[in-house]
């Protein structure tokens, strides 16, 4: 997406750090055995903001 001219936004808050757009978020989906998710925001050009997430294995998070 940023090939095609996507902004990534960034944030740096308490409990959520963008690095290169991409958050990893501890703790999601643990219904699908997952432990957590890759995250990214972006704004399209009315100003929406529009997220975006991918699942990640648990055992990426070190959980059994």
């Amino acid at each position: 997406m940023a090939s095609a001219g996507v902004v990534f936004e960034e944030y740096d808050l308490p409990g959520l750090r963008t690095v290169g757009g991409i958050a990893d978020v501890a703790g999601d989906y643990p219904s699908q055995g997952g432990g957590g998710e890759r995250a990214a925001w972006f704004r399209d050009s009315e100003g929406n903001l529009h997220g975006i997430g991918q699942s990640v294995p648990a055992a990426s998070y070190g959980v059994e």
